[in-house]
């Protein structure tokens, strides 16, 4: 019998949450356990992955994450996973997986701003509730999750507004709630229906989000455009509904020629993409030329998205719908 059958996996793929000060050294596998209850360790296992800086993933390294997660849940016959990660990146990280997370087994995300040692630390309560929701039938078919704050959420329901106070993300309509912190996981509701792709191919890695500002010149996507045979796909981030400055019409006229695909974002975290008004550099003039609108998805997610169906070898008919969601 596998080690891991019937089991919980918590992978430690970094992230404070299994890092120790002073010097911010990864927690061994006993001393991750030791912040699991005595009721909950008998049936979870751990595991761990590259401890690096998220900053230097690649989203073929995340695919390799989620790899590894699915072979366990395959190959050994774990029950679910729960990943820790950076909190910087985790929602990004969740979103992508859900992405590619094609069994019914929960894969669950958590982290924290503090460090496992500090006396902020959430660790204990995280891995707690984690653990909790991953052996929830509830969680079963929901794709990948998060779980934060007392709560569990859609990995699209997150956005992160800062980076050093407890108070960091922005979440809408919790997916389910935990009585309190070591306390039963309560389903409230599903998350939207999934869609997700196979993997066929190496993620394209040249996918740059370009953001527009008051006054933004020319110089970045001039540049692109003179290198667009070295592009995978451009995320543009434009300004209201979609609108970029007009002296960029050319460089991007130029990189859909070559029929690489341009996918037009807000910049803005409530942002929508809509063709309204028409004048040069319009979101109106750009989705006539033939970008493609994210609707609601922020750049981040749209990058995501045009990134799997891309390594999925999705029709270039079929972007537009998938890329909305």
């Amino acid at each position: 019998m596998s080690e891991l059958q019937d089991k919980v996996v918590v992978l430690a793929a970094g992230g404070r949450i299994v890092q120790k000060l002073p010097d911010q050294s990864e927690l061994s596998d006993e001393e991750i356990s030791a912040f699991i209850p005595d009721f909950l360790r008998p049936m979870s296992v751990f595991r761990k992955w590259s401890f690096q800086p998220v900053s230097n993933y690649t989203l073929n390294m995340c695919a390799d994450i989620v790899h590894m997660a699915k072979s366990m849940i395959h190959d050994e016959k774990a029950k679910a996973i729960v990943i820790t990660c950076a909190v910087h990146a985790m929602a990004e990280l969740a979103y992508f997986s859900d992405l590619i997370w094609d069994l019914n087994s929960p894969l669950i995300f958590t982290a924290s701003i503090f460090s496992s040692n500090s006396p902020n630390s959430e660790t204990r309560t995280r891995l707690t509730q984690s653990v909790t929701a991953a052996l929830s039938q509830s969680t079963s078919g929901k794709g990948a999750l998060i779980c934060l704050n007392d709560a569990l959420y859609s990995p699209a329901d997150i956005i992160r507004i800062s980076n050093y106070r407890r108070a960091d993300l922005q979440m809408f309509s919790p997916l389910g709630i935990y009585t309190q912190p070591g306390g039963d996981y309560i389903h409230l509701r599903n998350p939207r229906t999934r869609n997700f792709r196979t993997l066929t191919s190496p993620i394209p890695r040249n996918l740059p989000i370009l953001t527009a500002a008051l006054g933004s010149d020319d110089l970045v996507i001039r540049t692109l455009a003179e290198k667009a045979d070295t592009l995978d796909g451009l995320i543009l981030s434009g300004l209201g509904d979609g609108d970029v400055p007009s002296s960029w019409i050319p460089h991007i006229r130029k990189i859909i020629k070559t029929n690489i695909p341009i996918v037009l974002t807000s910049r803005y975290p409530g942002g929508y993409v809509q063709a309204m008004e028409q004048y040069e550099g319009s979101a109106s003039q750009l989705i006539d030329m033939g970008a493609i609108p994210a609707g609601l998805l922020s750049p981040f997610h749209a990058r995501l998205r045009l990134a799997v169906a891309l390594a999925s070898g999705m029709p270039a008919e079929e972007l537009p719908n998938w890329i909305r969601g």
